[in-house]
C-alpha cells in the first residue's frame, strides 16, 4: 500500500499519519514535527529552446472544462518564460533551481541567430538558468563556438572583417560577450586528444541542505545528426554506462538525490500537454532510463520535442517540456530530513501563456479556458528581447515574396511536404541556372531536419520568416553521383541510427521515385530494398545506374550528416550559395508562390 501511495506522490501524507500517534500534544510536539518534516526541493526545467527569445507562432492545446476537445492558447517568448519562472520560484523560494536539457541554442530564429546566439545566452543568464546539458544542436557550429558560448569572447572575424556569413554582429553589449553564467555538462562527450570530457560530467548543488547531483549528457548517436566538422575530435560514449559509472562517484561526494539531464527523449499519444497518463509511451529514452542505476531519481529528457510526465516501473520519474520555451516542467521532490533521500516525487508541465492570444478562423479572439491567465512579460527580460529584436528588424521585416496559401512541413504518407518541395525547388534553381557558374544541377534534396518552421502566419513572407525555416546558413554543395549512388542515397533514408525514423528527404520537381513500406528498412549498408526497382526517374526518363547526375544538397548532408554517407563519395564538388539566400532569391523571383502539387514520391503498401 505504501509503495502505491509513494508512486502517486502521497507518501508525505501517509508518513505523517503513521507518525502522529507517537507525537505528544502541545508546543513540544509542534517543534519536533517541524524538525522532522521532510524537505521539498523544486526544479524548473525546459529543453529544446532553440533561441526562441521572441514568442513562437505555434499554440498549445490545453484542457478546457467547457470544451472536451481542448482549447489552444498562445504560448512562449523569453519575457513570459521569465515571469513564469519567477512565479514558480516564489512557491519554494529557498529550494528551487532552474535547469535545462539541451538544444537551448542552434537552429535559432533570426533575432538570436543573427548575433551568433549571444542574445539567447544573455537572456538565459537573465532568467536564472543554473545548469544544462549539451544537446546535438549545441554542436552545430563546432566545439570552438560551443566553448565560446560558455566562456565568452567575440565571434572570430573573417578575412573581410565580418563575423560570419549571415550574422555579422557580435559582442553587442559594451563590445563584450561574457558567455554563459550557467554551466554546461557533457558527461559522455570526450575530447579524444586529452581523454577528458568537453565540459564537466556532473554538477553538485546544495538545496535545503541536501546535495543534489546532476549528470548531463546527450545521446550517443549525436555525430549522426551533426555536421562531422562540428564533432571532429570528439567521441560520444554510451549513455547508460556513463551514468552508472558516475553514481558511486557522486555518492562518495555526499550526493543523495540524483538527477540525469539526458538529451534524448520519447513520445506519447497524449493529445494535450497536461495528460499525465503517458498513453503509448515509446522512444529511445525509455530503455536508457530503465537501465540506469536505481539510485537515479529523475531522468529529464529532451530532443523529441514532446511533453510528458511519466513514472517508470522502478519509480524513476521521466519528464520532458516540449520545445521553444512554450512549457516548463515543475518537479517537486520530497526528501526525508534524516536520510536525505527522495521519498516522494511529482511533476507538472506548466504552459508559458503569453498575452498575444489565439484567434479562430474568423479572426475572433479565443478566450482562455478556466484556470489559465495570460502572463505579463518580465520587464528586464523584455528589454533584452526588444533590443535584439529591433537590431534584427532591418532584415527581419523585409518582405521577399507572397504565398497563395500557407506552406507547412506536415508530411503525407509518402513523406512529402509542401514546404520541403518548395525549398528543394529553390535549391535546384540556385544551382542550375547560368548565373551559377558551374555544371548545372539536375536534382536537389533537402533533409527533413533542415526545415525548422512553417510559413503559415501570414501570406507575406519576410526574410525573418525564411530565416526561421532555414536557420543553419548551410552552403549548397553540388556534386556528381551515379544512378547507383542515387539509389543508395535513397535507401539510406531508412538506415537511421534511431530505428523507426525514416528520414524522407524532399526532392526537387522533375525527380521522382516510389518506395515500398512492406519491405524491411534499416538494411545493412548496400543491401537496401525499399526503393521500388526502376521507379527512379528524372523528367520521366528512368535513372540509369551507371550514368552521372548533378545533385545539390546542403553542406550538412554532403558531409555525411543524417547518415547519408554515400554523399561523401560524390565527385566534382562545387560550393554554392547559402541555402537561406537561395530561398530568398527564389521567393523574390517568383513573387507569389503556391503550394506545389505533391506526388514526386510515391508509397506502396
Amino acid at each position: 500500500m505504501l509503495k502505491f501511495l509513494w508512486t502517486l506522490g502521497w507518501l508525505t501524507v501517509a508518513t505523517a499519519s503513521l507518525l502522529s500517534p507517537a507525537w505528544s500534544a502541545g508546543q513540544t510536539a509542534k517543534t519536533k514535527a517541524s524538525t522532522k518534516a521532510p524537505i521539498t526541493l523544486s526544479l524548473i526545467v525546459f529543453n529544446d529552446f532553440h533561441g526562441n527569445i521572441l514568442p513562437p507562432s505555434a499554440s498549445v492545446l490545453v484542457p478546457d472544462p467547457d470544451n472536451p476537445a481542448g482549447t489552444r492558447v498562445s504560448a512562449g517568448g523569453a519575457a513570459y518564460l521569465a515571469t513564469l519562472i519567477k512565479n514558480l520560484k516564489q512557491i519554494n523560494p529557498n529550494n528551487t533551481m532552474v535547469v535545462g536539457d539541451g538544444d537551448l541554442i542552434g537552429a535559432t530564429p533570426l533575432a538570436s541567430g543573427f548575433f551568433h546566439d549571444e542574445p539567447t545566452v544573455d537572456i538565459l543568464n537573465q532568467i536564472g538558468l543554473e545548469v544544462t546539458t549539451v544537446g546535438n544542436h549545441e554542436f552545430d557550429k563546432g566545439r570552438s563556438e560551443l566553448l565560446r558560448m560558455q566562456k565568452g569572447g567575440c565571434y572570430p572575424k573573417t578575412a573581410d572583417g565580418k563575423s560570419g556569413i549571415v550574422g555579422v554582429d557580435t559582442c553587442m553589449t559594451n563590445g563584450k560577450f561574457t558567455g554563459a553564467r550557467y554551466q554546461y555538462l557533457a558527461a559522455n562527450v570526450v575530447d579524444q586528444a586529452s581523454g577528458q570530457t568537453l565540459f564537466p560530467p556532473y554538477a553538485i548543488r546544495t538545496l535545503g541542505g541536501v546535495k543534489v547531483g546532476f549528470i548531463g549528457l546527450t545521446f550517443q548517436d549525436t555525430p549522426s545528426v551533426v555536421t562531422p566538422a562540428g564533432v571532429a575530435g570528439l567521441s560520444f560514449k554510451n549513455e547508460v554506462e556513463t551514468v552508472n559509472s558516475l553514481v558511486p562517484v557522486l555518492k562518495e561526494k555526499g550526493v543523495t538525490v540524483f538527477v540525469v539531464l539526458l538529451h534524448q527523449g520519447g513520445a506519447t499519444k497524449a493529445k494535450m500537454v497536461m495528460d499525465k497518463s503517458c498513453p503509448g509511451l515509446s522512444g529511445e529514452s525509455i530503455d536508457l532510463a530503465d537501465r540506469m542505476d536505481p539510485a537515479i531519481d529523475v531522468v529529464i529528457t529532451g530532443h523529441t520535442h514532446q511533453e510528458y510526465v511519466c513514472f517508470r516501473p522502478d519509480g524513476k520519474l521521466m519528464t520532458q517540456a516540449g520545445f521553444y520555451g512554450r512549457l516548463v516542467t515543475k518537479i517537486d521532490l520530497t526528501v526525508d530530513r534524516s536520510t536525505r533521500k527522495v521519498i516522494a516525487k511529482d511533476a507538472n508541465n506548466k504552459v508559458v501563456v503569453n498575452d498575444l492570444g489565439v484567434k479562430d478562423s474568423a479572426g475572433k479572439p479565443i478566450a482562455l479556458p478556466k484556470g489559465y491567465t495570460a502572463l505579463q512579460p518580465d520587464p528586464q527580460t523584455q528589454k533584452l528581447v526588444q533590443r535584439y529584436g529591433a537590431l534584427a528588424a532591418s532584415l527581419t521585416d523585409v518582405v521577399v515574396g507572397r504565398l497563395s496559401a500557407p506552406l507547412d512541413r506536415r508530411a503525407n504518407a509518402a513523406g512529402e511536404s509542401a514546404m520541403g518541395a518548395v525549398i528543394a525547388d529553390a535549391l535546384l534553381a540556385a544551382t542550375s541556372d547560368a548565373a551559377y557558374g558551374g555544371t548545372p544541377s539536375q536534382i536537389a534534396f533537402i533533409n527533413r531536419g533542415g526545415l525548422r518552421s512553417d510559413l503559415s502566419a501570414s501570406l507575406n513572407v519576410t526574410y525573418g520568416n525564411l530565416y526561421n525555416v532555414l536557420p543553419f546558413n548551410d552552403n549548397l554543395i553540388t556534386m556528381d553521383l551515379t544512378g547507383r549512388q542515387l539509389l543508395r542515397l535513397l535507401e539510406q533514408q531508412w538506415e537511421s541510427p534511431q530505428p523507426g525514423e525514416g528520414r524522407i528527404m524532399s526532392v526537387s520537381n522533375g525527380f521522382s521515385y516510389a518506395w515500398d513500406a512492406s519491405m524491411p528498412g534499416r538494411e545493412p549498408a548496400g543491401a537496401g530494398r525499399r526503393v521500388v526497382p526502376g521507379s527512379m526517374k528524372l523528367n520521366n526518363e528512368p535513372i540509369e545506374m551507371d550514368r552521372v547526375y548533378r545533385v545539390t544538397v546542403n553542406y550538412f548532408m554532403s558531409a555525411g550528416g543524417d547518415n547519408y554517407s554515400v554523399l561523401l563519395q560524390g565527385g566534382n564538388k562545387q560550393t554554392g550559395e547559402i541555402d537561406l539566400i537561395a530561398a530568398k532569391l527564389y521567393f523574390e523571383r517568383k513573387g507569389v508562390i503556391s503550394p506545389p502539387e505533391l506526388g514526386r514520391i510515391s508509397r506502396l503498401n
